[in-house]
């Protein structure tokens, strides 16, 4: 009899200090809207290390795990891992070290490192500022999630810099002055359930970068920071962090937003 199931794991962290089986609920009826009209019997939603593991059977199981790979990113084992290639990563004991921030992008232990050398040169035209300094500018904190490229591998492990375009879209949100609020450990719904119930939903555009990750992209006139003991109260759980231009004027003093991001 000819197997019917996939078990996979997609680009998608629950710290599992969360409520993991309602978020995995969530997380779970999300990807049955998406796979409407495919021929799908059961869904069953797991977490490993954090990491979310997918377990789908039916006759379209094959096209189930492609179009949930599609959404969510296949996640590879650190072995996989090839220089050049652009994958979702999550910010790991931020501030642990000195030397970089420390991204979870594969399965297993083996976490990446986005080397302080690397961060100057790419964030802050090679000012000689500290790993905290351009963390706080760009809001940098645990389980935040970017878009990050491999640079490096080599027998001490991966080395990773932010894509080009994730550098890219803080800049330009920056330079036309709109101001963003980080948002990790919160679902999209309980997000959007908590911008309605504040009135503030017209007042930002909702980026997901996770499914516990989110940029909220503040309209002008609209602070980020006001937006936290107001948001706060609805995500009892969720972690906020903000970029502004106050923070580049602060801690920086040249003018390197219009430098390149390669």
């Amino acid at each position: 009899m000819i197997d019917l199931t996939r078990e996979f794991f997609i680009q998608e962290r629950i710290p599992e200090d969360l409520n993991v089986d309602s978020m995995l609920e969530e997380l779970g009826w999300e990807m049955m809207q998406l796979m409407r009209g495919i021929e799908v019997e059961a869904l069953d939603l797991d977490t490993e290390g954090g990491w979310v593991k997918v377990r789908v059977s039916g006759a379209d199981e094959g096209a189930a795990e492609n179009l949930i790979y599609r959404t969510y990113g296949k996640l590879k084992r650190a072995e996989e891992a090839k220089v050049g290639e652009s994958l979702k990563g999550f910010i790991t004991d931020l501030g642990e070290v000195g030397y970089g921030i420390y991204f979870k992008a594969f399965l297993g232990e083996k976490d990446c490192l986005y080397p302080l050398y690397e961060m100057r040169k790419q964030l802050v035209d090679n000012m000689k500022l500290s790993t905290r300094a351009i963390a706080n500018i760009y809001g940098f904190m645990n389980d935040v999630s970017m878009e990050i490229n491999v640079t490096k591998i080599d027998e001490k492990g991966i080395y990773v810099s932010l894509s080009p375009r994730q550098v890219r879209m803080i800049r330009d949100m920056i330079k036309m002055g709109r101001e963003i609020l980080l948002v990790v450990r919160a679902t999209p719904k309980q997000v959007k359930r908590a911008l309605n119930r504040t009135g503030h939903y017209r007042d930002v555009s909702m980026v997901r970068k996770s499914f516990l990750s989110h940029m909220l992209i503040c309209k002008r006139k609209t602070q980020a920071k006001g937006l936290i003991p107001r948001l706060g109260p609805y995500l009892p759980g969720a972690k906020f962090s903000t970029i502004s231009q106050d923070k580049f004027r602060k801690l920086t003093e040249v003018n390197f937003l219009n430098h390149s991001t390669q």
